[in-house]
């Protein structure tokens, strides 16, 4: 109870205000004032946050759940849309987790695209597990993010219970030439896509799927439409002077919709959307700020921050979640394709 105590004497203060700046890290409920208050929540999760770095460059936080193994978010470790299929451990920059003045080489245990999670392992490293909770929590909860810091990077209000949060549509993986009319000529086969994956290549103009005739990319749109991720269905192309006939397993377009909020409030997550299950808070946290903790005033996780979504819209797994996923990934099997 003491600890709910400063809490409340600091929202009773900054309810005053006649007037609510924006939204960003250093502003509202995300000042320092604010987030000292919160230094005694995190003081024991905080030991289990890590910075993960791709060189020199701090891309995200990770969460150690052993003394040598980090889960992060896996889409930071590469970028949302490089093409990682030529990539091996010796030509990709060196990965390190590092805590204080400590830092540990770090190897790629095993990862999972539709959670955008992925399991490392710090070589000799020596860290402190987080403490999962048992129990949701229940929107109105206070949660707090921490760092590596002894102040939490943010402070925020559970907004709903968990929930889908992008709902996937069936995806070819194209982009067309003439998206405005005339043939489904391709321009590009995108890397990890469906197309690219079945031997669809640029320049090819597809001319049927399945028993229809396609005449023109919204002719290729509306029979997709009428499909669902993971359907296999024959698409027809037209390449050079011959007709091939290739068999394609849609992917899942989760693609967010597109706004101009990184423009007004910041940066948002590059890989924001198709989670199967979410728990969204309030924190305004920095793309960078993800891949660690949040926790309830236990100081226990609730789940692991996944994305900043929109202006004070920040994406979290859910414990169970995230704690079902690490036993996949530590026996080295997924429960689900990569999306395409």
């Amino acid at each position: 109870m003491m600890r709910r105590l400063p809490v409340t004497f600091a929202l009773l203060a900054l309810s005053g205000a006649t007037a609510l700046p924006a939204q960003r890290p250093q502003t509202l409920s995300q000042g320092p004032q604010m987030r000292r208050v919160f230094e005694p929540v995190v003081a024991t999760a905080r030991r289990s946050v890590v910075e993960v770095a791709v060189g020199d460059e701090v891309r995200c936080l990770g969460t150690a759940v052993a003394p040598e193994l980090v889960l992060t978010k896996y889409s930071e470790l590469h970028g949302a849309a490089a093409d990682t299929s030529g990539e091996t451990p010796a030509s990709r920059p060196v990965w390190t987790c590092r805590r204080g003045k400590q830092q540990w080489i770090c190897e790629l245990v095993d990862f999972d695209q539709p959670s955008d999670l992925a399991l490392l392992r710090a070589v000799g490293a020596d860290l402190a597990p987080i403490t999962w909770a048992t129990d949701a929590p229940t929107p109105g909860a206070f949660l707090a993010t921490p760092g590596p810091a002894e102040t939490p990077l943010g402070i925020g209000i559970l907004s709903t219970a968990p929930y889908v949060h992008t709902r996937p549509r069936a995806f070819l993986g194209v982009r067309f030439a003439n998206p405005n009319g005339g043939p489904a000529e391709l321009e590009e086969a995108v890397p990890h896509g469906a197309a690219r994956a079945a031997g669809l290549l640029a320049k090819d103009v597809v001319i049927g799927v399945d028993d229809a005739e396609v005449g023109s990319a919204q002719d290729l749109r509306e029979q997709l439409q009428r499909r669902k991720p993971g359907d296999k269905v024959k698409v027809k192309v037209r390449r050079d002077d011959a007709d091939l006939l290739f068999e394609v397993t849609l992917g899942s377009d989760t693609t967010p919709p597109r706004s101009n909020q990184e423009g007004i409030w910041g940066p948002l997550s590059d890989v924001r959307s198709g989670f199967a299950e979410v728990l969204q808070h309030d924190t305004v946290l920095r793309p960078a700020d993800c891949g660690g903790p949040v926790v309830d005033l236990s100081g226990k996780a609730v789940g692991l921050n996944i994305a900043r979504a929109g202006r004070v819209e920040t994406l979290a797994l859910p414990a169970a979640a995230v704690q079902a996923t690490l036993a996949r990934l530590r026996a080295g099997t997924r429960e689900s394709e990569p999306r395409k």
